[in-house]
Parts: structure tokens; C-alpha cells; sequence
């Protein structure tokens, strides 16, 4: 299934910050042409992986950012990789964004969503460019439970990572954060011992299905020595108030880093929106410029 959509990337600009009446700069209308791609292929499981990928209109190859969305949710990734994926394209940096499995319009069961159908999704999507498109670097951009299959993940192919507050604490700490603390998380762990699921209800309605699996590998796993093996580039975007990643675990992925660009996001919530409540655009501005030039300058 493929929908071809052709964007020019004048119109930028307009996706964050609203309407301009200012006359577009030179650089500006050099800006590359962008040509969007809703996409789905296969997984390691046979399922359909639902995907958007974003591509400068050039010949010849281009480094790759692959964007990955948090615990129940969708490859908009709150609405801050759309942006980011157009700037990318514009300076020439290809970019692919997915739905995990049980996430968006993924058709798989929730309890589907564990970290081995995670690295797996990636592992098949990183392919699928390659037999596509001629990719030379690779970056990644997690934000939250994105953020830590990231940490997980990050090896020496990836040049560089971007972590948007990221749960990347060692073992079920890294769920406490953002599934209602230690003692909610052993309770759902518990019950999927007894029942191979436990139905997460924190957040409200649509409550959605933890698998056994999920727990047990996320007991033992490890995204903070992961991190201080990584040698690539690597960023933090930190908000500021943040009620589902907390400053413990954040610090925690800053002090384990060998080398890492530390972002401090004023104002902004766990989704990079206003935290004040006034609907500014400029936490997410900031994010999305400030991991655009990470991008670009640690890929080109």
C-alpha cells in the first residue's frame, strides 16, 4: 500500500510556527524538494508495519533518521516528528517514522508490544531503506518508551541518537516512571504471571494489554549500560516539567553517556507541549530546531 504525496519544502515553516506574512529568504527557496510516502512492509512476524517515510527529492544516497514513538502511541510522536522529518528532508536527510506493534494503525494485538517485536520492527525498517533507497548514515529519535528501546538499541551502526525524555532506567524502574510508580508496575507484573496479561488503566480509556513478556524482558533489560557503551553522537532533549520521566532517570542516562548534548526544554511537558497551559508553540520549536541541527550536523 503506497500514498505519494509531493511537498515542497518552502512550506516548513508554516508546520510549526502557523502563517508568515514575511517574504522567504534566499535559503529558503533553495530548500530541497520533499516527497512524502505513507508505506507499510512486512515484519519478522509476517504482519504489516504502518509507516511514513519522508525523503529529500535527490539522486544518490542519503542518511537515514528513524523516529520512534512512546508507550501508546502513534508515529506523529505528539505531533513533534512531522516537523523534524521535514526540516531533515529539506537539508537533505531521508527519515522514516512507524507505528509499533499495537500502536496506531498497527492491526496487532497490544500485547504484541514487547522489546523483542520493537527491535525487530527497527531492525526490519532499517532493511526495508536500504533495499529501497541508497542510505549511507543511520540516526535514531526515541521519545519516552521510544526513547529507551533507542537506549537499548543504539549500536556502532547508528551514528547518532536523539533521546526525547527518554524512560531509560534499568529494569521496571524505567516503567515505574510513566505506569503509576514501583508498586502499580510489580502488581501488573504479578497478575501477567498469572494471567500471561495485565491491563494498563493509568491513563484512562482505551485501556490496552501488557504481556508477560513485556514485564520480564523489560526486568531485564538494561538501556543504561547500553548508553555508556554507545560510542556515537548522542542527544537528551530534557523537559522541564515532566510527570512521566523523572529527573532521576534523565540524569541517570546523562551520568551513564560517555559524550552526550544535554537540551533543556524551558516550559515544556513530557509531549514537548506548553506546560504553562498558554498553547505556545516555542518548547516544540525549540525541540524540533535543536535536534534537526544535531541531525544534520552529525549525518552530513
Amino acid at each position: 500500500m503506497k500514498k505519494i504525496l509531493l511537498v515542497f519544502g518552502i512550506i516548513s515553516s508554516l508546520l510549526i510556527a502557523g502563517c508568515s506574512t514575511q517574504s522567504p529568504s534566499s535559503s529558503e527557496n533553495s530548500k530541497m524538494k520533499v516527497l512524502v510516502e505513507e508505506v507499510t512492509f512486512k515484519s519478522t512476524r509476517d504482519t504489516d508495519i504502518y509507516a511514513t517515510k519522508v525523503l529529500p527529492d535527490v539522486e544518490g544516497e542519503v542518511p537515514l533518521v528513524v523516529m520512534l514513538h512512546g508507550f501508546v502511541g502513534d508515529r506523529s510522536g505528539c505531533g513533534n516528528f512531522e516537523p523534524l522529518a521535514q526540516k531533515l528532508a529539506e537539508s537533505g536527510i531521508a527519515s522514516i517514522r512507524i507505528d509499533f506493534p499495537g500502536n496506531g494503525e498497527s492491526k496487532e494485538d497490544y500485547t504484541t508490544y514487547d522489546l523483542t517485536n520493537m527491535t525487530n520492527d527497527i531492525d526490519n525498517t532499517i532493511a526495508y531503506m536500504k533495499e529501497n533507497h541508497s542510505i549511507n548514515k543511520i540516526g535514531i529519535v526515541g521519545h519516552s518508551m521510544g526513547g529507551r528501546i533507542t537506549s537499548l538499541y543504539m549500536n556502532d551502526e547508528i551514528t547518532s541518537a536523539a533521546l526525547w525524555a527518554p524512560a531509560s532506567n534499568n529494569g521496571l524502574k524505567g516503567l515505574a516512571d510513566f505506569m503509576g510508580g514501583d508498586k502499580k508496575v510489580q502488581d501488573m507484573y504479578n497478575e501477567a504471571k498469572e494471567n500471561g496479561k495485565s491491563a494498563f488503566t493509568e491513563w484512562g480509556e482505551p485501556y490496552v494489554d501488557c504481556s508477560l513478556k513485556f514485564f520480564e524482558e523489560n526486568e531485564q533489560s538494561k538501556p543504561l549500560d547500553n548508553v555508556a557503551k554507545y560510542k556515537g553522537h548522542l542527544l537528551i532533549a530534557v523537559d522541564e516539567f515532566d510527570d512521566y520521566v523523572s529527573k532521576e532517570t534523565t540524569n541517570a542516562v546523562i551520568a551513564s553517556a560517555k559524550n552526550i548534548q544535554v537540551i533543556n526544554v524551558k516550559n515544556a511537558d513530557h509531549v514537548f507541549d506548553a506546560a504553562d497551559g498558554s498553547g505556545s508553540q516555542e518548547p516544540r520549536e525549540f525541540l524540533v530546531q535543536e535536534t534537526y541541527e544535531f541531525l544534520k550536523e552529525t549525518l552530513r
